[in-house]
């Protein structure tokens, strides 16, 4: 049926009957009185059927506006018998406002008729119930809902993208860099804990079988790398940690001799004289006997007499020889002053007579020493 009309209203009288300033009476035929009545209606709080599936029917409308990567999906919705009510109200309402032709369109949809007293707004008000679940085939959100979801271009909604680690606590900034703090973090792999331990506990976790296991992560690599193997990096540890005792004291005379001069140099004295002195006799005889001259004369100067006298007494002839004829002179009589008389005594007991000779030379010994030494 053919519902255009010939006449047209004014702009004005338009905007007027919009308003709500026209009423009754106004024209001289029944068109816009009746448009009046329609516009009221359409104005007037709508009944609870005709406000279900109010979400449905707004999603709807966006998804066909707003979202054109949808536009083949829009029969699909249609389909569903309630989203096809509601999309016919939705364009009678539209058409209604555009001109008096759409009046019998409006009408025959019995979308505008008023309801009683107390019913809630259109559209936004309080009355309206929770979100309802889409039609069939879902919708696709506004542009504005930024972080929910995206359309694919099938119309298919993705979850939302992973944000940028901006930040990580499984994150590398997480692993100790220096040496001594992946000596740390390896104690406390080796020992199964996160929490800070003792000295006693560090060199019980780093000598246990657990630390064979914690040095196959990636992470103690370099520590496998400066102590040359995976055995070494225990005693490498225990240097670095300052433990009185090492992990693994048989093991240390197998770490880069450059290394151990560099450790051994930076022991704090106390602590290395604990060291030195729990060390098997043969690992200290090897282990005094590979070091430089330099690095032996700066170790057995710092220490205390107790410790030296306990070191030195310890050694077997050859090594003691070895070392009481390289060292230079200034620290053998620094070494000898310092030691009790009995030490001496000792020491000089099981000297072959080629050292001891080597030793009537040297200036700047103690008159309790030289009295000791043969033909003096």
């Amino acid at each position: 049926m053919n519902t255009r009309h010939s006449r047209r209203i004014s702009r004005k009288a338009a905007e007027q009957l919009l308003d709500g300033a026209a009423g009754r009476g106004q024209g001289t035929e029944a068109g816009p009185d009746q448009l009046v009545s329609v516009l009221a209606a359409a104005a007037a709080p709508g009944h609870d059927d005709e406000l279900a599936g109010e979400q449905m029917a707004v999603a709807a409308f966006e998804a066909n506006h707003l979202a054109s990567v949808a536009n083949f999906r829009r029969e699909q919705m249609i389909k569903s018998p309630l989203a096809k009510i509601l999309t016919v109200k939705v364009l009678a309402s539209v058409l209604v406002v555009g001109a008096s032709g759409g009046v019998a369109l409006a009408a025959s949809t019995g979308t505008f008729s008023s309801s009683g007293p107390g019913s809630g707004p259109a559209y936004g008000g309080s009355s309206v119930a929770a979100p309802v679940t889409p039609p069939a085939g879902g919708f696709i959100p506004s542009p504005s809902d930024s972080g929910s979801a995206s359309a694919s271009p099938s119309g298919d909604t993705q979850p939302p993208a992973a944000s940028s680690p901006a930040s990580d606590s499984s994150s590398p900034a997480s692993i100790p860099q220096t040496a001594a703090g992946l000596c740390n973090a390896l104690a406390g792999d080796a020992a199964g804990t996160t929490g800070s331990l003792t000295k006693a506990a560090q060199q019980q976790a780093l000598a246990g079988s657990g630390v064979k296991k914690a040095l196959q992560s990636p992470e103690f690599a370099s520590l496998v790398s400066t102590a040359q193997s995976a055995a070494n990096v225990p005693d490498y540890c225990g240097l670095l940690l300052d433990l009185p005792q090492l992990p693994q004291p048989a093991q240390l005379t197998q770490l880069p001799v450059s290394l151990l001069s560099q450790l051994l140099t930076q022991v704090p004295a106390a602590t290395l004289a604990q060291q030195l002195t729990s060390l098997p006799s043969s690992t200290l005889s090897a282990l005094l006997a590979e070091l430089p001259v330099s690095t032996v004369s700066q170790i057995l100067t710092s220490l205390p007499s107790s410790a030296v006298a306990q070191i030195l007494t310890s050694l077997p002839t050859s090594t003691l020889s070895q070392i009481l004829t390289e060292l230079p002179n200034s620290v053998v009589s620094q070494i000898l002053n310092e030691l009790p008389t009995s030490v001496v005594s000792q020491l000089l007991g099981q000297l072959p007579n080629s050292v001891l000779s080597g030793l009537s030379g040297i200036t700047g010994l103690s008159n309790s020493v030289t009295s000791l030494l043969p033909g003096l």
